[in-house]
């Protein structure tokens, strides 16, 4: 039964609750028989369970602890074309509160008695628009993890900009950052703007240039990610540009770079906060040859096949001199590290892939849509001077679903 679709009742009187009660077959069957005392044998246990008071129908209930008031136990057996009514008094009147499911039933209960009221409820009470709207959500999230699996270098990259930050000395205020998700390389500039055209230059000088043409970059909805000269590069690359859902950066790798980068900002600057550009390739130096938590390996031994030297490797590491033909010697080295690197990488990305969506994915429920239903959209209203974010709804009511992913 669609509870919100019955008559809107609106009770005057006890004459008028009377009369309701006698137009349903149900309640007006009892009231008649209640009154004409007209009991056979079957029907008296089932009878015994009502009571008619002051003309109306009530049901005794025997959980009720009535105390000094015997007449606590009454509860008005409400008829059919009265349950809605009912609802939405006790749920979405001003004196109601909008309460949830067990305040809503509890505070019927008192009151009133009819047939599958707990499932009556629950259907009204989570069929509403305005709880939906403007209430936290108890269910688990929609959508499990999908992860990216690239299977080689720079098959998937990622973009981002970490600012605004203190305008340096150089006048620097933002930094690109781009991440290989294979090999966890990075390449970060000390940029003056985050606009369109810088980060289109950076792509062809420091991406293309150096790596060749990603087969995916990814990035969010930006303004500087999403514009028509950005576009033209990518096509002219043949690169193709994938955005990450609105609100979830998640998807985009380098934002967990983004959070190692400040962090090291922090650590290197101290007090001079107009001097954070003269650390970053240092800082870049550290994270390329770290071995990354996700494959075991830094991302230069998956690049080039190698550790990079630092000065006291130069000292303190064997050197390759005095080997027999160390030309193929290397050759034959490098290319059985690469070799190695990737095949170990590609494994240890696989368990972890899988690792991270069990755990994700205990968290989330699945959800499928079809093209044309109603779905409610969850807004993500910015807050002013008069526009308090907190109590604005949360939920656009509803919204076509229009493609399936």
């Amino acid at each position: 039964m669609d509870l919100r679709a019955l008559p809107s009742v609106i009770v005057s009187d006890r004459p008028h609750v009377r009369q309701l009660q006698l137009e349903d077959p149900v309640t007006g069957s009892l009231l008649n028989q209640l009154e004409s005392d007209q009991r056979t044998g079957e029907d008296i246990q089932d009878l015994e369970k009502y009571v008619v008071h002051d003309g109306l129908l009530y049901f005794l209930d025997p959980k009720t602890k009535c105390g000094l008031h015997p007449l606590k136990q009454l509860k008005l057996f409400a008829p059919t074309t009265l349950r809605g009514y009912l609802l939405k008094y006790y749920h979405n009147h001003p004196t109601a509160g909008q309460l949830g499911i067990a305040k809503t039933l509890a505070r019927l209960r008192l009151r009133f008695f009819w047939p599958h009221m707990n499932s009556d409820v629950k259907k009204y009470v989570v069929s509403c628009c305005s709880c939906q709207a403007t209430k936290p959500s108890q269910r688990k999230t929609s959508g499990l993890m999908v992860p990216i699996q690239p299977q080689r270098p720079w098959e998937y990259a990622g973009v981002d900009y970490v600012g605004p930050l203190p305008c340096t000395q150089r006048g620097n205020a933002y930094i690109l950052v781009f991440v290989d998700y294979f090999s966890k390389w990075i390449e970060v500039s000390a940029v003056r703007e985050a606009t369109a055209q810088v980060a289109a230059n950076k792509f062809i000088t420091d991406i293309f240039a150096r790596h060749g043409s990603p087969s995916y970059l990814i990035s969010d909805r930006g303004t500087p990610f999403v514009s028509e000269l950005s576009e033209h590069v990518l096509v002219t690359l043949g690169t193709e540009h994938r955005l990450t859902t609105a609100y979830h950066p998640q998807t985009n790798a380098t934002e967990r770079v983004n959070r190692t980068l400040k962090t090291a900002i922090r650590a290197y600057v101290g007090d001079k906060h107009t001097s954070w550009d003269k650390y970053l390739p240092q800082i870049c130096f550290a994270l390329r040859t770290a071995p990354h938590k996700s494959t075991g390996l830094s991302p230069s031994m998956m690049l080039y096949g190698r550790e990079l030297d630092t000065p006291l490797d130069l000292v303190t590491q064997p050197s390759w001199e005095g080997l027999s033909d160390p030309e193929t010697s290397y050759s034959d080295n490098l290319r059985a590290s690469v070799r190695d690197a990737h095949e170990h990488a590609r494994l240890v990305l696989e368990e972890s892939h899988k690792r991270q969506k069990h755990y994700y994915d205990l968290r989330r429920r699945t959800i499928s849509h079809e093209v044309g239903d109603l779905v409610r959209v969850k807004s993500h209203p910015k807050s002013d001077l008069m526009t308090f974010k907190r109590l604005i709804a949360n939920v656009l009511i509803m919204s076509t679903f229009s493609m399936c992913v």
